[in-house]
């Protein structure tokens, strides 16, 4: 007790408040959303052009949601960019690159390298990381679904990531809005 009659809040009081101001439910929910979103219509989409793929195409849309999703709508907007801009560099190499040779070890590696220049030459931030996540993803996918065109491997890379990025750069929106309107939980 102190001299007021109060007792006073402990350290553990003070320790498990500090712990519940890092929660943003908003944030959790919208993160959320993205993923069933992007999961649902990445494997939609995905699955109509090859079935065989729809479990994969669902998942690289939501992680693509992910990336996107970011506290503000302007730093969802640049990632969303910076990811289907990625995604489309990569698909278009990797599309060229499948369409002349199969796939090796050896070939992969020497496209990420002409890819990494690429994206120096052009002035990508990170040098294109997407581009060469993407690159690899196609060229593995290559390998296990050999009836799968690299036209149609690179156009569902492309459509997959683009799904992912409209639903994380929506979600931004809407959680801007809320946060706007809706003051943040806590004391």
């Amino acid at each position: 007790m102190d001299d007021s009659g109060q007792i006073r809040k402990g350290w553990r009081d003070r320790s498990v408040g500090k712990l519940l101001a890092r929660i943003d439910p908003r944030m959790a929910l919208a993160k959320s959303v993205v993923v069933w979103v992007a999961f649902a219509a990445g494997g939609y989409v995905t699955g109509h052009i090859h079935g065989e793929n729809r479990m994969l195409g669902a998942m690289l849309a939501a992680v693509s949601g992910i990336v996107v999703l970011q506290g503000d709508i302007r730093t969802s907007v640049r990632q969303g960019w910076l990811r289907v801009l990625g995604t489309f560099i990569g698909a278009v190499l990797a599309c060229l690159y499948l369409t002349f040779f199969r796939f090796t070890l050896p070939g992969m590696v020497l496209m990420v390298f002409l890819l990494e220049i690429l994206c120096m030459l052009l002035k990508i931030p990170d040098n294109g990381k997407m581009a060469t996540i993407t690159l690899v993803i196609i060229s593995v996918v290559s390998v296990r679904y050999p009836d799968l065109p690299a036209w149609a491997n690179g156009l569902l890379r492309f459509t997959e990531a683009t799904i992912g990025a409209l639903a994380g750069i929506a979600a931004a929106w809407v959680l801007r809005t809320v946060r706007n309107r809706i003051p943040p939980p806590g004391p």
